[in-house]
C-alpha cells in the first residue's frame, strides 16, 4: 500500500503493534482546524500509521497515498458502515446512510440512478437559478454593510441548491437548514447531553416532516428532479420503502448543505485576512477554476472512516485485522507535502495534483460537479457585490469545529456594498 512502511517486528502480535504505534487521536477535539492539521502533520512524519486507543479504538492514516488507497478499497476489504463503535452513524441513525454507507452491488444500483442527475450537463441547467438565489441572499444583508456570513449566505445558499435539485419546497429552507446544522454540529456551546437531546429532537422533527411529505410525493405527477427519480427507482425489483427514502433524504440534506457551507465559511475567513488573494482569483477568466480547486484542497471538511471486513488489510506493513476501523482525515491527505509543497499555504497556480476533497473510488462524491458550480457562482457574485471585506471587529470572532466534517461558525463580515446589477 505504501512505499514507506513502518518497521514491523516479525513475531509481533497485533496488540503489541497497537501498543507500539499508539498515539491517541480525538476527531472531536476542541482545537482550531490548523492546530488539528499540525498534529496530523507531525503524526504523518513520525507515525504514518498510528493506533488511537480512545473509545473502541481506530487506526489513523494521514498520508495522501494511504488515504487514497483506503478509499479505493471499498468493496475490496473495507466497508463504509458502521463508522462509529456503537454502530451509529454521524447523524445518530443506526441504519446505514443511503448511499454513502452502502457498498457493493447495492451501492452501484444507487449510483446508476444518481450519477445522471448530478452529471455536469444536468447540474449546469441550475446556473441561472443558483445565481438568482445567491443574489437574493446577498440582498438580504448588503445594505447593512455587515453580516453573519454563515447564517446569511454560506448556509442558506447550498440549502436552496439542495431543495432545487431534490424538488423540495423552497419555503421549507429555513427549517431544513436548522435541522441539518443541529444534526451535524449540535447546538452552539452545548454539552454532550444537550447536543444529543437537540439532535434527537431534530431527527424526530425531520422524520415527521418527511413521513408526511413522502406519501404526497408518491401520489404527485413526476418531475425532473432527484426525488421523482428515487421514488420510481427499483432495487432488485422493488422500490424503496418510506424508511429507506427517509434515510436517503437525510443524507442528501446533510451532505448537500454541510460541505459547501464549510468551504465557503473557511474561505471567507481566509479572504478577510488575505484580500489580495480575493482579487487574484479573478485576474483573468482562466484563474478562477484552479483557484477553486486549491481552496477545496485547503479547506477540505470530510473525515471518513472505514471498517475492515477481510481477514486483514495491509497498510504501512501492518495487517489491520477484521473489525478494526481506519480513520482518514481528507484534509490531512490534502496537506501532504509529498505532493503539495508548502501545503498550509493557498497557492492558486500550484502544479496540478488531484486533491481528495471529494474522495476517490466507489464513493467519490456524487455531487462534486454541483459543488464546484455552487462555489464558482458564490465567489463570482460575492466578489462582484462585496469587492472588499474584513472580519467585523465589533462581532464575535469565528469559531471552528472539528468532527466528521470540519467547519467554522460566527463569520461576521464588514464591507462596502458593490453593484446590484450585472455589468
Amino acid at each position: 500500500m505504501s512505499a514507506r512502511p513502518v518497521d514491523v517486528p516479525t513475531e509481533e502480535t497485533i496488540e503489541e503493534t497497537k501498543a507500539r504505534l499508539r498515539r491517541d487521536y480525538d476527531p472531536y477535539a476542541d482545537l482550531p482546524i490548523q492546530a488539528q492539521l499540525d498534529g496530523l502533520a507531525r503524526r504523518r512524519a513520525q507515525l504514518p500509521l498510528s493506533w488511537s486507543g480512545r473509545g473502541n479504538g481506530c487506526w489513523v492514516v494521514t498520508g495522501y497515498d494511504d488515504v487514497s488507497d483506503l478509499l479505493r478499497l471499498n468493496n475490496r476489504g473495507v466497508v463504509s458502515f458502521p463508522n462509529e463503535p456503537d454502530g451509529a452513524n454521524a447523524v445518530g441513525s443506526r441504519a446505514a446512510m443511503i448511499p454513502i454507507e452502502i457498498d457493493g452491488a447495492e451501492h452501484r444500483q444507487y449510483r446508476r440512478y444518481l450519477d445522471p442527475q448530478f452529471a455536469p450537463k444536468k447540474v449546469g441547467l441550475l446556473e441561472d437559478h443558483l445565481r438568482e438565489q445567491a443574489n437574493r441572499f446577498i440582498d438580504g444583508f448588503i445594505e447593512a454593510g455587515r453580516c453573519d456570513f454563515v447564517e446569511g449566505f454560506a448556509l442558506p445558499f447550498p440549502g436552496a441548491t439542495v431543495l432545487a435539485i431534490m424538488g423540495w419546497p423552497l419555503a421549507d429552507l429555513e427549517r431544513m437548514n436548522r435541522w441539518t446544522s443541529i444534526l451535524l454540529h449540535g447546538v452552539p456551546g452545548g454539552t454532550m447531553e444537550e447536543n444529543a437531546q437537540a439532535r434527537g429532537r431534530a431527527h424526530v422533527e425531520f422524520s415527521a416532516y418527511m413521513l408526511e411529505k413522502i406519501p404526497e410525493w408518491r401520489a404527485a405527477p413526476r418531475r425532473d428532479d432527484v426525488t421523482s427519480v428515487m421514488l420510481d427507482a427499483e432495487f432488485d425489483g422493488r422500490k424503496m420503502d418510506d424508511n429507506k427514502l427517509f434515510d436517503f433524504f437525510v443524507l442528501m440534506m446533510t451532505a448537500g448543505l454541510d460541505t459547501v457551507q464549510s468551504v465557503l465559511s473557511q474561505t471567507a475567513v481566509y479572504f478577510a485576512h488575505h484580500p489580495e488573494q480575493w482579487d487574484r482569483m479573478f485576474e483573468t477568466p482562466e484563474t478562477l477554476e484552479p483557484a477553486i480547486e486549491e481552496l477545496l484542497r485547503w479547506a477540505t471538511p470530510p473525515v471518513p472512516t472505514r471498517t475492515v471486513v477481510d481477514d486483514a488489510v495491509r497498510f504501512q506493513g501492518v495487517d489491520i485485522p477484521r473489525g478494526d476501523r481506519i480513520h482518514a482525515p481528507l484534509a490531512a491527505a490534502n496537506r501532504d507535502p509529498k505532493y503539495y509543497p508548502n501545503p498550509d499555504e493557498v497557492i492558486f497556480d500550484r502544479t496540478p495534483k488531484p486533491h481528495l476533497a471529494f474522495g476517490v473510488g466507489p464513493h467519490r462524491c456524487v455531487g462534486l460537479h454541483l459543488a464546484r458550480l455552487e462555489l464558482r457562482i458564490a465567489f463570482e457574485e460575492l466578489h462582484r457585490r462585496i469587492p472588499r471585506f474584513e472580519l467585523d471587529p465589533d462581532a464575535p470572532a469565528p469559531r471552528e469545529h472539528l468532527g466528521l466534517a470540519w467547519g467554522v461558525e460566527d463569520v461576521h463580515l464588514r464591507f462596502e456594498p458593490g453593484p446590484r446589477e450585472l455589468a
